[in-house]
């Protein structure tokens, strides 16, 4: 892990006259600028954030802390410790919103206070180690070698959710958030800080904080330290790193190196001050050695990731990107709302002016199928499809999906409203050429390029074994967006359902003949895409409470003809082969 702390020599101890001194030199600088014409862009870049502090209080605002956040205290001076790389022990509890994470009660990662309940660090503190029960939170601590503060908060981790598009290999998108069992009590040594909305301006001063290294591949220090770097523009950055640093990075330090952070303060925070409160712009994640020459340290830009904590901090994200073996066990549950819509078997009715109707197709309840996915190319839906596994959505063969240009959108309900998963279709995967009309083998598996992240609102539907088969004891529906003539008094933005009826196979062969085979299942014409209006829609059947994916919408009637069944790929007859493509994955 990355963590080297490190700081300019600043003495905080200053008297009255060094104060005094400072002032002055500030107002001659002030006034020889206005003079010249010359652009101050560190005074500029402070009033900048003195402006937007007015209006982007995002997480004091929200917990009703903005009087405490990013507000330090300076309780009475400790004995100074031997510094660290470029800088000195922080006065004990000045920076209230600093943590300790404990991995098996010692100090593994810092972090950062942002509400009574939620501290923000670094992914890449949580690779190895990502469950809950194996890390605690120590808020309120200044010198770890003590058994115990009197000011210390110690608290169980409930909720660990790392960014899911970050990436080991180029660290992008390092950051994870940290649900506590409980609130913390805030107070003169804990308290929270809001992150730094404003633009990161180049050579701004801010200082990071941490338990670090005082030297490259050193021991850790017992007390807090701190250190203040200069934020540099980027261009330089990425000529240190060849290219390597991302818009949702940033550096700080020196060229000449002597600041930075070192082993063990990954994740912890670099804060900047507005002019009236510090305010957390950067996480500690990744560089080249400590405190080197042209090798500064580099941070993870939090602003970049408001969106993301926003939505895990609303609760619409309570599973890591990562499936566990629980989150596989709980496939086809449906969400349980306070929403009562009960279905009736979807029928087809002809008016006497020969006006053609699905009947008991409604809206279906938000969120209510959280295997729904909508797939779309120009946010334009043009397909449905179901999610079976955290990486892979199976739809129609004949939607033909354009891997590496269209979209699989996760959590949707409203086709006009936003998700907050939308991810590229890596790679188009289908069992054999078939070039039959209707077709024989009318299936594709989607592989997503990142995983989906599971939660209330997107669940995998299970897949059923070969050799299961529909019976009486099953109810069967399908789900899809879209209308067609005979579904005019629905809303196609929006998710609609109906319950369906299934034909048994001498019937269908009766009404299609040798198109049909073992290969298909046959259900009431209400269910074809004539008539619902959505392609790809999948066939779901029930049974003790859990849903399993039997279906996928092949063809039917071009017109939504009453007489004509709905025709589905039997998806039971492709489980050997689902199992060999999402192998691993």
């Amino acid at each position: 892990m990355k963590v080297q702390l490190s700081r300019s020599q600043v003495d905080r101890s200053w008297n009255q006259a060094d104060m005094l001194l400072w002032v002055s030199c500030l107002l001659c600088f002030c006034v020889d600028a206005l003079q010249t014409g010359r652009d101050l862009n560190l005074n500029q870049n402070q009033l900048n954030w003195t402006l937007v502090n007015q209006t982007q209080s995002f997480f004091s605002g929200r917990f009703g802390l903005s009087d405490v956040a990013g507000v330090r205290s300076f309780p009475p001076e400790q004995e100074v410790e031997t510094r660290i790389i470029g800088g000195q022990e922080a006065w004990a509890h000045s920076w209230p919103w600093q943590v300790s994470l404990q991995f098996s009660s010692m100090s593994a990662c810092g972090g950062a206070i942002i509400g009574p309940q939620w501290v923000i660090s670094a992914a890449h503190c949580f690779t190895r180690y990502n469950k809950e029960a194996l890390w605690k939170v120590l808020a309120g601590r200044h010198d770890l070698d003590k058994p115990q503060e009197p000011e210390e908060q110690l608290v169980k981790v409930s909720r660990l959710v790392s960014h899911h598009g970050y990436d080991t290999k180029t660290k992008e998108s390092d950051v994870a958030l940290l649900k506590l069992e409980h609130p913390l009590v805030f107070n003169e040594f804990v308290r929270p800080i809001d992150v730094w909305m404003g633009p990161l301006l180049d050579l701004t001063k801010c200082t990071i904080t941490g338990w670090g290294s005082t030297r490259e591949n050193g021991p850790r220090v017992n007390r807090l330290q701190e250190v203040n770097v200069t934020i540099l523009p980027s261009n330089t950055c990425n000529e240190y790193y060849n290219g390597r640093i991302r818009p949702s990075m940033f550096c700080a330090g020196k060229e000449e190196g002597g600041v930075d952070a070192c082993q063990g303060d990954s994740g912890g925070p670099l804060s900047c001050f507005t002019g009236t409160r510090h305010e957390l712009a950067g996480l500690v994640s990744w560089g080249v050695g400590c405190g080197r020459a042209k090798k500064p340290g580099v941070y993870t830009k939090v602003q970049e990731h408001m969106r993301w904590i926003s939505e895990v901090m609303n609760d619409n994200i309570l599973l890591e990107d990562d499936l566990t073996e629980e989150a596989e066990d709980k496939c086809g549950k449906q969400r349980h709302l306070n929403c009562d819509r009960t279905l009736g078997p979807a029928g087809i009715s002809v008016s006497q002016g020969g006006r053609i109707q699905v009947d008991n197709v409604t809206e279906s309840c938000p969120f209510s199928w959280p295997w729904m996915v909508s797939l779309q190319s120009n946010k334009k839906h043009y397909c449905s499809g179901a999610l079976i596994h955290h990486r892979w959505v199976v739809t129609a063969k004949h939607c033909s999906i354009s891997a590496k240009q269209d979209v699989a959108v996760l959590g949707l309900h409203d086709l006009n409203q936003k998700s907050s998963q939308t991810i590229l279709v890596d790679d188009v995967i289908s069992p054999m050429h078939d070039a039959n009309f209707p077709p024989q083998s009318d299936l594709s598996l989607l592989r997503l390029s990142v995983p989906a992240r599971l939660g209330p609102k997107v669940s995998p539907i299970c897949v059923p074994e070969e050799d299961e088969e529909l019976d009486d004891s099953w109810t069967c529906f399908t789900a899809g967006w879209g209308k067609t003539k005979a579904t005019e008094n629905i809303n196609p933005s929006k998710l609609h359902q109906a319950k369906l009826t299934l034909v048994n196979e001498t019937t269908c062969v009766e009404k299609w003949g040798d198109f049909v085979n073992n290969a298909h299942i046959c259900s009431h014409p209400a269910g074809s895409a004539s008539c619902t209006g959505d392609s790809g829609a999948p066939l779901f059947c029930q049974k003790r409470d859990t849903y399993f994916l039997f279906g996928v919408v092949s063809w039917g009637s071009w017109w939504c003809n009453e007489d004509k069944p709905a025709i589905f790929t039997r998806v039971p007859e492709y489980k050997s082969w689902i199992g060999v493509e999402t192998d691993d994955q």
